[in-house]
């Protein structure tokens, strides 16, 4: 572990002294890439005096299609841009003045650290490594940032002094250190890491000395973030089997549990009068179909307030907001930044075309190997995309073979639960279950995510380029499932479904998140008791992803068969010849008796 010198010169420390007390905004360590425009001084940024109190919200969304940063306010207020880059731009931190916001970036090739004047706009970038740098956390004087880096080959906590250029590495373990936290005194720091095993919360000193473990559960404990008086971490922890938003009192070891939800609680976030805990919600979706209880969801904000213990949520649209950092009073809304609608709920088109049914079915080309596949053409077009940009972000052409995509009407599969396949709508694919590398080594990742009371997989492809130019590290531990485990070494793990894997080395996409962005929706595992992922291989569907578009099966059925062909293989009295509930066609969209 490395140190800050004791032999420093006693000038540093009184200039680290003087920086506290004058709050100079940090210049930046290296000529800038995107600006030649000379770094502010602290005379030319007029001291904020807003007319009325407002309270600023910085957070990361994907409504306009890619990871960017906002800027809203609790008012209802407009919604802002800050970054407005085609690049991904996530994890806001304000600066303790309120005057600049850190955040992480792809916009150069791979993820680096920058900072954003408010006044200005101007953006200074202030890392400068290959490796991925990210999840930025201020010291409250505003001449440190700490960090977690993947630049000495896994996940560690590094700090930049913003005035020397100066970096420290402070954590030195095989394990994952990562979301750094700093004390409101500048004192510690708080951090996840999964060195015993399992996610703890951590701290440490500001020179990386000190280390000790704060939670000590064997349920994972991460993301930690200080209430303004530096006596509490809220964070997040799956010991009572879900993930839901705790605090802790950092000198008596006091465990509190704020939230108790049935979907996952993430990143929490404290107001700046300590009286609300901000984190991000996991909406489960409007109801969907009987085996597949929800549509996708997204995750929105969700306000704790300690006074009454009730959970507010700020819906401002249909996408993933996330890391929320509030904005210290006196901020004003910056005059450069593009103003933004919510993200509009697309509005699916059914009319029927001329011609021999089925409609609107086209051949997928330049297809790797395998087919020939077919798709609604919509789906087509969307699948295409989705298509270029996976082999774009992880240099694999995944998708340029599938193990199936359209099937025709009369075609019920193995079992009655395929009678209501979406592959009959053209709008349904199934991914390879393996993508090898040329040494024959499995090149994707499933995490296990219990929604409710079902069960999703999220998938991970591990990039082709492991230089940090694809990627990002993981911070999620993969599944391995019961049919990878013998069980008479782990009968207990075999019986459940399978365990958790340690957490492996390396860049990858988050091919599920990517997915969603081209409206290609996942679906759960079958859980039912004669259908349950934990008993059969085929009942997993992690491969399974759907391009729905807001409609009701039957609805999409319609938009490539007439109805009386429909009339022919789908009616309420049909689907209770062949044992299904009613609400199986109600909620399938299939018109009433």
């Amino acid at each position: 572990m490395r140190k800050l010198p004791l032999s420093l010169p006693l000038l540093l420390w009184l200039l680290a002294l003087l920086f506290a007390c004058s709050t100079p905004p940090p210049p930046s360590p290296s000529p800038s890439p995107t600006t030649s425009t000379p770094w502010p001084t602290a005379s030319s940024v007029p001291t904020p005096t807003p007319a009325v109190e407002v309270e600023f919200l910085a957070f990361q969304s994907n409504r306009e299609g890619n990871w960017e940063v906002y800027l809203g306010d609790r008012l209802g207020g407009p919604t802002l841009n800050l970054t407005n880059d085609p690049a991904e731009d996530r994890a806001p931190a304000f600066s303790a003045d309120g005057r600049y916001l850190a955040f992480e970036s792809h916009r150069n090739g791979n993820w680096e650290i920058y900072i954003i004047e408010l006044e200005s706009g101007e953006v200074r970038r202030v890392t400068n490594h290959p490796a991925y740098d990210g999840a930025p956390a201020w010291s409250p004087d505003g001449r440190y940032l700490a960090f977690e880096s993947y630049r000495d080959g896994n996940l560690e906590i590094y700090t930049l002094d913003l005035v020397t250029g100066t970096l420290h590495r402070l954590t030195d373990d095989e394990a994952g250190d990562y979301a750094p936290a700093w004390s409101p005194d500048g004192r510690w720091i708080a951090f996840t890491t999964w060195r015993e095993g399992n996610k703890e919360i951590y701290l440490m000193d500001a020179q990386g000395v000190k280390q000790r473990n704060l939670t000590q559960h064997k349920g994972d404990d991460e993301y930690p973030a200080w209430s303004p008086d530096g006596g509490r971490l809220a964070f997040v922890s799956w010991r009572d089997g879900n993930g839901e938003i705790y605090t802790l009192d950092v000198d008596r070891g006091e465990v509190v549990r704020l939230t108790h939800n049935d979907i996952l609680d993430t990143v929490p976030a404290w107001s700046p009068d300590g009286r609300e805990v901000v984190f991000s919600s996991y909406d489960k979706g409007e109801p969907f179909e009987v085996f597949h209880e929800y549509r996708g969801g997204h995750f929105d904000l969700a306000f704790w307030d300690r006074e009454s213990g009730a959970v507010k949520y700020l819906q401002g649209s249909k996408a993933d907001e996330m890391n929320l950092s509030f904005a210290p009073q006196g901020v004003k809304a910056p005059s450069w930044a593009p103003k933004v609608a919510s993200m509009a709920t697309p509005t699916p088109t059914t009319s029927l075309p001329k011609g021999e049914p089925p409609y609107h079915i086209v051949p997928l080309t330049n297809m790797l190997e395998g087919g020939p596949y077919q798709l609604e053409e919509g789906a087509a077009a969307s699948f295409n995309a989705l298509r270029a940009e996976v082999l774009a972000r992880t240099g694999w052409d995944y998708l340029g073979k599938l193990s199936d995509a359209f099937r025709p009407i009369y075609m019920h599969g193995r079992t009655r639960y395929g009678y209501f396949s979406w592959h009959k709508t053209g709008r349904a694919i199934d991914l390879r279950f393996e993508l090898l590398d040329a040494q024959g080594e499995q090149q994707l990742e499933l995490v296990r995510e219990d929604v409710g009371s079902e069960t999703y997989w999220r998938m991970y492809i591990r990039c082709f380029k492991q230089d940090g130019s694809q990627g990002e590290p993981l911070k999620v531990a993969p599944w391995r499932y019961w049919w990878q485990i013998d069980p008479d070494l782990d009968p207990e793990g075999y019986e459940q479904g399978g365990r958790p894997k340690p957490i492996p080395p390396g860049y990858y996409v988050d091919f599920t998140e990517l997915a969603k962005r081209f409206a290609w929706e996942r679906i759960a595992a079958y859980t039912t008791e004669d259908y349950h992922w934990k008993e059969h291989t085929l009942r997993t569907e992690y491969w399974h992803y759907q391009y729905m578009e807001g409609l009701l099966w039957y609805e999409a059925m319609s938009g490539i068969y007439p109805e009386e062909m429909l009339r022919e293989y789908f009616t309420w009295e049909k689907a209770r010849e062949l044992g299904f509930p009613d609400d199986l066609p109600r909620r399938k969209g299939i018109p009433g008796p």
